[in-house]
């Protein structure tokens, strides 16, 4: 699994493209507690950091937010 292709779809708010990401990773073996650690959890944290730094705004958090659910709802 590569992460960072989760990781960049989540910065990127792509809600289409995050769930067919995770179902990549599971498919490629990853475990459920490892794409949400390394991936889903990873891309927030660098949203988080941007728009602690005033990189991106609240649209943007928002946006990222739902690729994540996205990924989540994969998941489950």
């Amino acid at each position: 699994m590569d992460p960072s292709k989760i990781i960049n779809s989540i910065i990127s708010g792509d809600i289409a493209q995050t769930p067919v990401l995770v179902k990549e990773a599971l498919n490629e073996g990853a475990g459920p507690e490892e794409i949400l650690d390394k991936a889903l959890i990873a891309g927030m944290s660098v949203v988080g950091q941007r728009f602690k730094t005033n990189e991106i705004f609240v649209p943007e958090v928002l946006i990222a937010a739902k690729a994540m659910h996205a990924g989540l709802d994969v998941l489950e």
